[in-house]
C-alpha cells in the first residue's frame, strides 16, 4: 500500500539513503552535505506566513522510498518544489509521477493561482516536461561537473 504523508525527523536517515541511491546521476556527491544540512535546519526552523515549506515522503508498505516537498511564497505568488526524489529501485514504476502529482494538487489547493518553479538536470527534466514543466534556462556543470541545471517553470 502507498502512502504520502508529512516528513519527520525519523524520516531523515531514509532520505539520506534514498538521496545515495541517486549519486552520481541524479545528484552530486557534494550535494549532500547540502541535503543534510537541509532536513537538519531548514525543515524544522520556524517559517514565516510568507514563506513555508512543506516536505512529505513517500511510503510503500511502511518503507520510505522518495520524498519531496514545496515552498510557498505568498508575497510573489510562487511556489518551488524542493529535494524531490524516488529510491533508485523503485524509478519508473510512477511513484515520482504520483509525489509530484501531490505536491501540485497540494499548491494548488492552498494557492490555486501560483507560479510553480523547479530546477533539475539533464537527466530527469523531460520527465517535468510530461508534467506541464516548460525549460525556461540551462546552467551548464552548475550541481557538478557534467550535471547541468534546467530551470522550469509550470503556470498550470
Amino acid at each position: 500500500m502507498m502512502l504520502i504523508r508529512d516528513y519527520t525527523p525519523r524520516d531523515r536517515d531514509r532520505c539520506l539513503e534514498i538521496f545515495r541511491t541517486n549519486m552520481p546521476l541524479f545528484f552530486d556527491a557534494e550535494e549532500l552535505p547540502q541535503f543534510e544540512t537541509w532536513l537538519d535546519k531548514e525543515i524544522t526552523r520556524e517559517k514565516s506566513d510568507d514563506n513555508i515549506i512543506h516536505y512529505y515522503v513517500i511510503e510503500l508498505s511502511g518503507v520510505v522510498i522518495g520524498c519531496g516537498g514545496f515552498y510557498l511564497d505568498q508575497q510573489k505568488n510562487q511556489a518551488g518544489m524542493i529535494w524531490g526524489m524516488v529510491s533508485q529501485v523503485h524509478h519508473r514504476k510512477g511513484f515520482g509521477k504520483k509525489l509530484l502529482t501531490f505536491r501540485i494538487e497540494m499548491i494548488r489547493s492552498l494557492n490555486p493561482g501560483a507560479e510553480i518553479l523547479l530546477d533539475t538536470s539533464q537527466h530527469s527534466y523531460a520527465f517535468f516536461e510530461k508534467m506541464g514543466f516548460k525549460v525556461t534556462a540551462i546552467t551548464k556543470d552548475y550541481y557538478g561537473k557534467g550535471l547541468d541545471r534546467y530551470d522550469m517553470r509550470n503556470n498550470g
